[in-house]
């Protein structure tokens, strides 16, 4: 069932180099996932400068991590964020500029944008968009992409009900799930959308990302994942983080669950660098759990915090010096 099984680069606060991004390609690859979708929400080109084209250094870049990409049979997919109606003319000239290059798939999206244009001015962007390049994959994501924006006020309610209205049955578009940051992905999650076909509803999980919580960080051997909901989708993606040994760790542990879990989660993480001392605090990073720290134990981890050397260290120090101030 499913088709585009990979990450996201679709989170805020950071852009990746191209050579982050072969690696974090070439750890799809070896974990036999497929799908890397370019949406970071720090490329302006994609989103409020959509009628700039980037540059011609920018372009030969992307050609080649995209040689790259299809060498390692991975797809990378586009996300182009038009942000007022009248972007229509620019969205279709930055389409022929990836298609030129080899790009058949696109997302169309319109979440998180700051100018307010109804329902039926994305749908009727995203109709003619589809007229325009029948050959092409095209999928949506909708203003509204969570049960708890829906709820956010009535404005956004309004949108919901016009979009399970009018949005085309045989579409595909993203969902994130009960919440933005959702910690359960099972068939609850998507309740609101049951005139939908569910494997039309592709996810957008953003468990990992951290462009909106900063002083969290969310890790497990996606125990929150119902792998059975996962095989009844046709694409489903994981959002990143932009730290480069974590993403790496993220989609490790991915292509490992889909694999049925042959390697231990305490593996995993000695492989990409986590010291041994820290595994008996990883749960602090699971959000189910709630643990209170006694002061030998904060002092632990203030002494493994100066005692580890290593890259993935130095990404998670943020978040380590965090838990050795928690109450």
């Amino acid at each position: 069932m499913i088709n585009r099984l990979g990450i996201v680069e679709g989170y805020y606060g950071n852009l990746s180099t191209f050579e982050q991004r072969k690696l974090i390609v070439k750890t799809l690859s070896t974990h036999n996932l497929n799908f890397y979708l370019y949406a970071p929400k720090e490329d302006p080109f994609l989103r409020s400068h959509i009628d700039i084209d980037h540059s011609d250094n920018w372009f030969a870049e992307f050609e080649n991590f995209l040689g790259y990409a299809k060498d390692l049979n991975i797809e990378v997919g586009i996300g182009l964020a038009p942000t007022k109606s009248s972007n229509i003319t620019a969205l279709k000239k930055k389409i022929n500029n990836f298609t030129e290059r080899g790009v058949n798939c696109f997302s169309i999206l319109f979440d998180d944008i700051e100018e307010n244009f109804s329902f039926n001015d994305q749908l009727n962007i995203f109709r003619e968009i589809k007229s325009e390049f029948p050959n092409l994959y095209f999928d949506f994501c909708p203003t509204v992409y969570s049960k708890e924006l829906i709820e956010k006020d009535s404005i956004h309610k309004n949108y919901f009900e016009q979009f399970i209205q009018g949005f085309p049955r045989s579409e595909e578009f993203f969902w994130t799930g009960e919440k933005v940051i959702s910690t359960n992905m099972d068939a609850s999650c998507q309740e609101e959308l049951h005139q939908f076909e569910n494997e039309n509803i592709a996810i957008w999980d953003n468990y990992f990302t951290i462009d909106s919580q900063p002083k969290k960080l969310n890790i497990s051997y996606f125990d929150y994942l119902d792998k059975t909901f996962l095989t009844t989708k046709k694409c489903y993606v994981v959002n990143l983080t932009g730290m480069p040994r974590h993403d790496n760790l993220i989609i490790n542990l991915m292509g490992s669950f889909v694999a049925g879990k042959k390697d231990s989660f305490e593996s995993i993480l000695l492989k990409h660098g986590v010291d041994e001392r820290f595994l008996e605090f990883i749960g602090l990073f699971d959000p189910k759990n709630k643990m209170n720290l006694k002061k030998e134990e904060k002092d632990k981890i203030h002494k493994i915090m100066f005692t580890w050397f290593h890259p993935l260290k130095n990404e998670w120090y943020p978040y380590l010096h965090n838990l050795k101030n928690w109450e």
